[in-house]
C-alpha cells in the first residue's frame, strides 16, 4: 500500500465548526468527520466512553490468571481472570506514577508488577506490594486508590465479554438490541452450546478512519468493483467459506450498469436500528454451507431435535453483525471477530480472530481458519482491497472540495424492523451507516452537564 505523506484537516468549509450537528444530514455527512483531529478527540468521549466496547470472549481467558490487553477508546485496559475465576477489566496503569503495567497481549500471570517501581496487584486488581513500605504514612498506605482500578462496568453475554466506561447507561443486551438474536443462533447452532476464540489472530493497521471500517461492514454495495480481481466473468466470488460448492455469487448479470441491473447481495437485507447497531444478512444459503456438513446436522439433531435443528438452520440468516463502534462478528460462513481500535484520527487498528465451533469434527474448524485467512488477514484475496480503498478515501477527502459524503441510497425506501427504531432495507443500501450515524449524532451533540 502507498506511504501516505502527513495529512491536514479538511477545512470547514461552509459547515460552522462549532456546531458538530450540522456534519450529519439524513442523506450526507461532512468530510470532517473523518479527518477532523478536534472531532476524533470528541468521539474518544462522548462515543467510546459511553457506549458497551467489546473486550473479549471468555475462551480466550480460559484459566486463573489468564489475561488480554486492550483498548477503550484511547483508555489501555487489561482483561483478566482471578484466581477465583472471575474476569476483570481493570485500567492498565499503576495508580503509583502512571505506568503501563502490562505491554504483552495476552498470557498467563501470578500478579502484576509495574516495571517503574516495583509495585505489584493481584490479578483481581488489588495492591499486594510496595517496596521499601517503610518510608510512607501508615494513613497513605490506607488509601483504597492504591488498587488498580476497575472500568465501571462490565457485562458477559453467553461469554462474550463487554465493558463501558460509563457508570450509567442502558444493559448490554439494550445497547446490542437485535445483534443479541446473531449471538444467540450462533451458540445455538453448536452442538455444546460454545465457541472457541483461541485460533489465533491477525492484527493490522491501515491509514484512514476507524469509521471507514465499520460501515464497509455493511456496505454490499462495493463488492463486485473494489474486489473486482476476485471476481469471474459469471458474477461468481472466489470460494469464501468452508463446505462451499463454489464462489459467492455477487452479480445477478453481467452489466451492473444496465438499465434494470440488481446486485445479487440485495436477496439480503441490511438492518440499522438504536445506538447504531447494525446487520446485514445473506443473499442465499450458499453463505452457510458449513451447515450442509451431515455430521453437523446429525449433532444438531441429536441437541435440539429434528424440527428444533432444522427450523435453527434455516433462521441462520445473519451475516455481519456490526456492533458499533467497536467491532464487526460473521456470525455465519467464515465466522470470525474482528475489533476495531482507533488510534488517531487517520490511523486505525484491526484485530480477526476465527470463531471456532466446540463440538464439531475437526476438518470444519480447520476449514473456518482456512477461510479466515482467505477473507480477513492482512495477505487475503479480499480484505487487503478494503485496506487499499479506506487509505483512498482518507488521501482523497483531503481535497477540500466536494465538501459531502453521501449516504443517500435507499432512502425513503427502507421499511420498519420490528426492534425499536429499527430500519430494513435492501443489502446495498446504506440504512445501516445512516443508523450509525444517527447515533453518533445524538452522543455528539448531547448535552450532559
Amino acid at each position: 500500500m502507498q506511504t501516505l505523506a502527513p495529512l491536514r484537516p479538511v477545512p470547514a468549509a461552509e459547515v460552522d465548526p462549532t456546531d458538530v450537528g450540522q456534519l450529519v444530514r439524513e442523506d450526507r455527512v461532512h468530510a470532517r468527520v473523518y479527518t477532523d483531529p478536534a472531532i476524533f478527540d470528541m468521539e474518544m468521549e462522548r462515543i467510546f466512553e459511553r457506549a458497551w466496547i467489546f473486550m473479549a470472549h471468555e475462551s480466550q481467558i480460559p484459566n486463573a490468571g489468564d489475561f488480554l490487553t486492550s483498548r477503550i477508546g484511547r483508555h489501555p485496559v487489561i482483561v483478566v481472570r482471578d484466581g477465583k475465576r472471575q474476569v476483570h477489566v481493570l485500567y492498565n496503569r499503576c495508580p503509583h506514577r502512571g505506568a503501563i503495567l502490562c505491554r504483552e497481549a495476552e498470557g498467563n500471570v501470578h500478579h502484576f508488577a509495574c516495571p517503574y517501581h516495583g509495585w505489584s496487584f493481584r490479578t483481581n486488581g488489588d495492591i499486594t506490594g510496595i517496596p521499601f513500605r517503610s518510608a510512607y504514612p501508615e494513613s497513605f498506605l490506607k488509601d483504597e486508590n492504591l488498587s488498580m482500578a476497575h472500568v465501571a462496568r462490565v457485562e458477559n453475554y453467553r461469554g462474550f465479554i463487554f465493558a463501558s466506561v460509563a457508570e450509567q447507561g442502558p444493559s448490554l443486551v439494550e445497547f446490542i438490541g437485535p445483534l443479541k438474536d446473531g449471538l444467540d443462533n450462533l451458540l445455538d447452532r453448536s452442538p455444546t452450546g460454545e465457541i472457541d476464540v483461541s485460533a489465533g489472530v491477525h492484527q493490522y493497521a491501515y491509514k484512514g478512519n476507524w469509521k471507514m471500517q465499520m460501515e464497509n461492514g455493511l456496505d454490499e454495495y462495493h463488492p463486485p468493483f473494489s474486489h473486482a480481481s476476485t471476481v469471474k466473468p459469471d458474477g461468481q466470488q472466489v470460494q469464501r467459506s468452508y463446505g462451499a460448492k463454489g464462489g459467492f455469487k455477487v452479480l445477478t448479470g453481467s452489466d451492473p450498469n444496465q438499465e434494470n441491473a440488481r446486485s445479487h447481495y440485495d436477496h439480503g437485507e441490511v438492518h440499522g436500528a438504536r445506538h447504531g447497531q447494525a446487520y446485514l444478512t445473506i443473499p442465499d444459503a450458499t453463505r452457510r454451507s458449513e451447515l450442509d456438513d451431515p455430521e453437523y446436522r446429525r449433532l444438531l439433531v441429536e441437541r435440539h431435535g429434528q424440527e428444533k435443528a432444522l427450523a435453527l438452520i434455516e433462521s441462520s440468516n445473519m451475516s455481519n453483525a456490526v456492533f458499533y463502534p467497536s467491532v464487526i462478528m460473521r456470525v455465519t460462513g467464515n465466522m470470525h471477530i474482528r475489533v476495531v481500535r482507533p488510534i488517531s484520527v487517520g490511523l486505525t487498528e484491526v484485530l480477526v480472530w476465527p470463531i471456532q465451533i466446540k463440538g464439531v469434527a475437526d476438518g470444519i474448524n480447520q476449514g473456518i481458519v482456512r477461510y479466515a485467512n482467505v477473507h480477513v488477514s492482512v495477505s487475503s484475496f479480499v480484505q487487503t482491497d478494503d485496506l487499499e480503498i479506506f487509505e483512498r478515501v482518507y488521501e482523497g477527502l483531503q481535497a477540500g472540495k466536494p465538501d459531502w459524503v453521501m449516504l443517500a441510497r435507499g432512502m425513503g425506501q427502507d421499511w420498519d424492523g420490528p426492534y425499536p427504531d429499527e430500519k430494513v432495507g435492501l443489502a446495498t443500501w446504506e440504512t445501516g451507516m445512516r443508523a450509525q450515524f444517527r447515533y453518533w449524532k445524538e452522543q455528539m451533540t448531547e448535552d450532559r452537564r
